[in-house]
């Protein structure tokens, strides 16, 4: 770390000074408030990025809600819309049909119209017809009268002096009367046909009567039909004109809903990118906090040594100081006797440099799967099957049957249970401080709980196998965080 070599420098500088006899564990003591400073910064950076991830967090599960919902309304909205088209096209379908079928009535009450108005002619000319005999008729009839009027002058047979040549045998009047007779045969016949004309015209007048209004009563069902068949022209035109505003709103619905989706979509990838730096943040810190955990250990050990030293080094003083006055109260060696040298207490051996941190033990700690199943997905970015856009997969996804026991994959204590809308039903168990960071697992989309709180030991049945939240079917996903962050299960499995 970039603060290491400042820190090294102190301890090295306070070693000098307790080597020296000044300030003997004055050094050691800065160091350790040196590192435990560091220790309660990084601590404080910790809660402070845990309790914005957090934020974020709460940001993204109300933005992946937003979208869902969104989504959904997107989807009725496509449905209403391509609904509301194909009635549209029906409509304009219809309208054609309303727009023939009214050009077809107004064509039929032409011709029938038509029809009206040549028998209103043939009538007429009838009507004509009918005067011409009368008037014909009442001309013969004059001219009948008049003859029959000089006969009755005459009494029957005229003058006696006619009466008289008749008798005596006068061609001339017997020619006259032969004439007479014939005239008034011609005028009897001549109104006979007449009266039969006439019989002949009243009756086809009456038939042409009759055919008018079979006609007229044609006509006015014909008029009816246009008319029907322009309210019906009329009613589809209005229904296709209502269909198309409906269609254009809808259309103009469907592209905010669109618009609204697409800028849920930026605001989700601005947090999720936020909540990535947080998480590498918390996983950089949680890697400083431990280096930091090892360095206080090691100065711990080093000022332990330290003591441990001075203390051996100030018992060999006293031993010396001890020998060195036993020997001036010592009574003097014979003088002839040659004291041997007196050699020095041996010297005090150096202390044995501070030891290295171990390594921490191979899966200390270790998981066991919560369940025996095939893993489905593995731990990291991938497109998200509901969502739809890539987002980090925080775990492994195990493929199993809905129903089936999900167990506790150590010790620990449930901190967590309850309903997400990402997640759907998830507990969340607490394993305390493993390989220096504090260990916590999850479990998601579970169909129901075996345990909502407390102690569980390895292997306890705490829920059981589903497919709640925003799930694609029946599985389980298990995650496992560091501090707070999400990191790869395989690690600790």
């Amino acid at each position: 770390m970039m603060t290491r070599p400042t820190t090294r420098r102190r301890l090295g500088a306070a070693t000098a000074l307790a080597l020296s006899g000044l300030l003997a564990l004055s050094g050691p003591a800065l160091g350790l408030d040196d590192i435990r400073d560091r220790m309660s910064d990084v601590e404080r950076q910790q809660r402070e990025a845990q309790e914005s991830h957090g934020e974020v967090e709460g940001q993204i599960g109300d933005l992946e809600h937003d979208l869902e919902h969104t989504s959904k309304e997107l989807v009725t909205a496509q449905q209403k819309l391509e609904a509301t088209t194909a009635k549209v096209e029906q409509a304009r379908l219809d309208l054609a049909a309303a727009e023939q079928e009214l050009a077809d009535a107004e064509a039929e009450a032409e011709r029938i119209d038509g029809e009206l108005t040549l028998a209103y002619a043939n009538e007429e000319k009838i009507q004509g017809s009918l005067d011409q005999v009368a008037a014909d008729r009442a001309s013969t009839q004059a001219a009948a009268g008049s003859i029959a009027r000089e006969s009755y002058k005459s009494n029957g047979l005229g003058n006696l002096t006619m009466t008289l040549e008749v008798l005596s045998g006068s061609e001339d009047v017997l020619g006259d009367m032969s004439r007479a007779r014939t005239v008034l045969r011609v005028q009897d016949n001549t109104l006979q046909e007449l009266m039969t004309q006439q019989a002949q015209e009243v009756a086809e007048q009456d038939r042409l009567a009759g055919v008018r209004r079979d006609i007229s009563l044609l006509l006015a069902e014909a008029e009816a039909n246009v008319l029907r068949s322009e309210q019906a022209r009329d009613d589809a035109e209005q229904a296709t004109r209502d269909l198309e505003a409906l269609e254009a709103q809808q259309a103009q619905d469907k592209a905010e809903l669109e618009k609204e989706k697409a800028a849920l979509e930026a605001d989700l990838a601005v947090a999720q990118a936020e909540s990535d730096e947080l998480e590498k943040e918390l996983s950089r810190l949680a890697e400083e906090k431990y280096g930091l955990e090892v360095e206080e250990k090691a100065e711990k050990q080093r000022i332990a040594d330290e003591q441990a030293r001075q203390r051996a080094e100030e018992e060999a003083q006293r031993q010396r100081e001890e020998e060195a006055r036993r020997r001036r109260e010592a009574p003097a060696p014979a003088p002839p006797a040659a004291s041997p040298p007196v050699s020095a207490p041996p010297a005090a051996p150096e202390p044995a440099p501070a030891p290295e941190p171990a390594p921490p033990p191979a899966n200390p700690g270790a998981l066991s799967a919560p369940v025996n199943a095939p893993t489905s997905s593995e731990f990291g970015y991938r497109m998200h099957p509901v969502l739809g856009y890539p987002r980090l997969h925080a775990g492994l996804d195990y493929a199993i049957a809905c129903g089936l026991p999900v167990r506790a994959a150590a010790s620990g204590t449930i901190i967590s249970a309850g309903f997400s809308d990402g997640g759907g039903n998830v507990i969340v168990v607490d394993h305390g401080v493993k390989r220096g960071v504090n260990l916590t697992t999850r479990y998601l989309h579970l169909s129901g709980y075996e345990r909502t709180s407390g102690t569980v030991a390895a292997g306890d049945i705490i829920g059981y196998v589903g497919t709640t939240g925003l799930s694609t079917g029946c599985h389980l996903h298990f995650e496992t965080r560091e501090n707070g962050v999400p990191v790869n299960p395989r690690g600790w499995l």
